[in-house]
């Protein structure tokens, strides 16, 4: 973890990631041990509810040639039977059982429940692991179980508030829609645009021109702005009536009449006549006529 990645989680919040910094093992070594696997328990806080298969093989791959290289972190079971809670790599966690490994390297500590969450949600955002609905989940559980205010949750894990609360926002999908986000079928941005449009029809129907047409966000943007423009009775127009062959004679006779271009222009019962004029003389000729 650089000096500048350290800065953006926040003052205090540094030390509790200090035992997954790997600079900093040297100095935990006391409490690195070779860890059963099967006396971990699951963290029932982690953020990321999903790993995709094809990652978790190629990690256990690489943990069979090389080993694990940065432990795990646990923290006590208060039982006192000698168990263990995973805080942090669950990834490195299950990829050593996939390959075959009875042990794992793990750093333990004893992690306050309150502080729990906030650990596997930092370890994982520093990992880019998590999808946009995992983080908004993490991030919502974070203010209701802390009473944090979006500010207060912005400094601690070195996040714009703003980006917190796009990010919650996102909750208000629709349940199809926020598995489309989750599998990366829509990108945030597509799911800010959607949200935006209220009609169910409607919301449906862009979401399908995102998937199948693969339309970016800035036209899905401008077609939710189009959905919401009202219908004024300025945009509802009569349909123009086919211009007819006595129309068009007409049309014919005044522009000899006027000596200049004219158009005729029906709309049902009702229309406009058009005289072009091209400057001022021209202009003053014509209105001399019609004023005739």
């Amino acid at each position: 973890m650089t000096n500048k990645q350290r800065k953006a989680l926040g003052r205090g919040f540094g030390a509790l990631l200090k035992a997954v910094d790997d600079k900093n093992l040297e100095a935990n070594a006391a409490n690195i041990a070779q860890i059963d696997i099967d006396k971990i328990g699951l963290n029932p806080k982690q953020p990321r509810l999903e790993i995709d298969p094809e990652t978790l093989e190629g990690l256990a791959q690489s943990i069979r040639m090389k080993g694990v290289i940065q432990p795990i972190l646990v923290r006590p079971t208060s039982d006192g039977a000698n168990r263990y809670e995973l805080v942090a790599g669950e990834r490195r966690l299950k990829a050593s059982l996939i390959a075959g490994f009875d042990k794992i390297p793990a750093i333990i500590k004893p992690i306050k429940d309150k502080d729990l969450l906030e650990i596997a949600l930092i370890e994982n955002i520093q990992r880019d692991n998590l999808n946009a609905m995992e983080e908004a989940k993490a991030y919502c559980n974070l203010l209701e179980e802390h009473g944090y205010t979006q500010e207060d949750l912005a400094k601690r894990i070195g996040k714009n508030r703003s980006t917190i609360a796009n990010l919650i926002r996102l909750l208000q999908l629709p349940e199809n829609l926020q598995h489309d986000l989750a599998k990366n079928r829509i990108s945030p941005g597509h799911a800010r645009a959607l949200l935006t449009v209220t009609d169910e029809g409607k919301q449906t129907q862009l979401r399908n021109k995102i998937v199948e047409d693969h339309i970016s966000v800035r036209e899905a943007e401008a077609w939710a702005r189009m959905e919401k423009k009202p219908v004024t009775q300025k945009t509802v127009k009569a349909p123009e009536a086919e211009i007819t062959s006595q129309l068009v004679l007409n049309q014919d006779r005044l522009r000899e009449l006027f000596a200049t271009k004219v158009r005729i222009k029906p709309r049902g019962d009702k229309g406009k006549i058009e005289l072009e004029y091209y400057s001022r003389e021209d202009f003053n000729r014509l209105y001399a006529l019609l004023i005739k």
